[in-house]
């Protein structure tokens, strides 16, 4: 099973672990191989250097003392010698005069027979332990071109090392030289195995030879590799805790930055779950600009647009009920009036047409007509949102609703101003959804005048609309409650049902004209119906065509 992280923190977390973190611990890994491996290098590199230098030097200085050993070996007294005759005094003398003068770098020499014997030879006396390290030489002693013996001379080691040999030397380092046989003849190592590099480098020291090119010398230079390195190291380990810190500086701030940056986009999930669970009123802090403020703005926005379209939809469905409730009780109410209706008509029949109470009856009866057709009509425009459009008055439908509406007017004390305006338009609508949508005008209009206050109607006609404004003289509506007229069951009326505007704004939009309100606080609120005409509408001033 893979573990994966949970958070959007930890994500952060690992991805600056794993593409910065641990780079830079790779890296310190890295410098501290690198420093050990580059201090032995230069180590032996130096070492091999020295090494050069020094076989070098040998080679220098060989040249003189092999032509020492060759005039030892190449003059008449030693082939006298080796030949097996008598030396004379003479003879000695001059070997021993030759070998004096040749003893710094020849400290002692013999020559031998044909048959091996030693025949004469010369050694510099030496306290006990003070004899120079040296190295053996043989050259053949020749008579007419034909060795007839041999000279052994030891060669002084020292003859051959100048004095500033130690500054050709790297610090610490020692000097081995082996002859011929591969004997040292200087520096111990008795825990070395000089012969294999690889094994003092176990040991921990680096080993460079070089073989002399005329002398028949070997030149080994090593030296331990801790003490040399060890600066290296040093600064490699400083380094690896300084790239240490900066990660363990970096980590810790990721861990800060993805901690304050998750943290926002924490609280949009919780709020986001809050909203899935119901809770619209939950929003979000927008004071960042950057792209978590852009998304929190947009998220407050959604939240708010959705809050708007569930609202709307709630007030939907709500109308639609009240529809359905509403046509149920339609129904009831018009099978009441049929009832009602058919006995008026059966009491107009029974009284005499100059009955006083004949004129009461046909009243009635007119009244129910209007009063059903009025019904049919707004239920239908509030249900369906379209009307059956005829050839209707404005102003006859305008004087219907406002001798409707006087009973509001006389409960309230409030005044409600004649219709001025004697001319007459002629629209395309219907009559009864047009009366009904001014009457609810007039009644809210009623409600909101104080006693004496004075509401009018006004007619403005343009070319292709006219509008119709009802003013009141009321306390007037808050700039902030404007927007929410016209919202199904918003009312501020205590026995208010909120449905008045709202229908009266659908019978508006079924004739394609629209609804509108003008309000101040203490002055009073107007509601204007702006209804579309064409030209070919009369306008009638008086019964005439204008």
């Amino acid at each position: 099973m893979r573990l994966r992280p949970r958070t959007l923190a930890t994500k952060f977390v690992l991805i600056v672990a794993l593409g910065a973190v641990l780079p830079l611990v790779l890296i310190g890994l890295w410098l501290t191989r690198s420093a050990q491996r580059s201090g032995t290098e230069l180590l032996r590199n130096q070492l091999e250097h020295a090494a050069q230098a020094i076989a070098s030097q040998i080679d220098s200085r060989w040249s003189l003392r092999s032509g020492e050993v060759q005039l030892l070996a190449d003059n008449s007294v030693a082939a006298t010698v080796v030949a097996g005759t008598v030396v004379t005094a003479a003879d000695s003398a001059y070997l021993l005069q030759l070998a004096r003068s040749l003893v710094g770098g020849i400290p002692s020499f013999t020559y031998v027979d044909g048959t091996g014997a030693e025949r004469w030879s010369f050694a510099v006396p030496f306290e006990r332990g003070a004899a120079p390290r040296t190295f053996s030489v043989e050259r053949p002693v020749s008579i007419d071109g034909r060795a007839a013996g041999t000279l052994r001379a030891r060669v002084s080691l020292a003859s051959l090392l100048a004095p500033e040999l130690s500054q050709a030397l790297v610090p610490g380092a020692t000097l081995t030289v082996l002859d011929a046989r591969g004997t040292p003849l200087t520096g111990t190592f008795d825990s070395l195995d000089l012969s294999s590099p690889e094994s003092a480098r176990r040991m921990g020291w680096e080993v460079a030879s070089r073989s002399a090119t005329a002398a028949p010398l070997r030149v080994i230079v090593a030296a331990p590799v801790s003490p040399y390195v060890t600066p290296f190291e040093r600064a490699a380990k400083l380094g690896v805790g300084l790239l240490l810190v900066v990660a363990l500086v970096a980590l810790g701030l990721s861990v800060a930055l993805s901690t304050r940056i998750t943290r926002s986009l924490q609280r949009m999930a919780d709020a986001a779950s809050a909203v899935a669970a119901g809770d619209l009123q939950r929003t979000i802090d927008e004071t960042a600009d950057d792209e978590i403020g852009r998304v929190a703005r947009a998220f407050n926005a959604m939240t708010d647009s959705l809050r708007r379209t569930l609202g709307e939809l709630a007030g939907q469905r709500a109308l639609a009920a009240v529809g359905e409730f509403a046509a149920s009780l339609s129904h009831e109410v018009r099978n009441s009036l049929t009832a009602v209706r058919i006995d008026l008509q059966h009491a107009r029949r029974h009284l005499p047409s100059d009955d006083p109470d004949a004129r009461l009856v046909a009243r009635a009866l007119d009244s129910v007509r209007r009063l059903d057709a009025t019904v049919s009509g707004a239920l239908r425009v509030a249900r369906s949102g379209h009307v059956t459009k005829a050839r209707v008055d404005l102003h006859a439908i305008l004087r219907r609703a406002m001798r409707s509406a006087e009973p509001s007017f006389v409960e309230s004390g409030a005044i409600l101003e004649p219709l001025n305006d004697p001319r007459s338009l002629d629209l395309e609508g219907d009559s009864a959804a047009l009366e009904q949508l001014f009457l609810n005008l007039l009644i809210n209009a009623a409600q909101a005048s104080p006693r004496d206050g004075r509401t009018r109607v006004e007619i403005e006609i343009a070319e292709s609309h006219v509008t119709v404004r009802v003013v009141d003289a009321g306390e007037g509506i808050q700039a902030s409650s404007l927007s929410e007229l016209g919202i199904p069951f918003r009312t501020t009326k205590e026995r208010g049902t909120g449905l008045g505007l709202p229908i009266a704004r659908r019978i508006a939009l079924a004739h394609g004209g629209e609804l509108g309100f003008q309000s101040a606080e203490g002055v009073g609120t107007t509601v204007f119906v702006r209804l579309p005409i064409t030209k070919a509408s009369p306008v009638r001033r008086d019964g005439a065509i204008v």
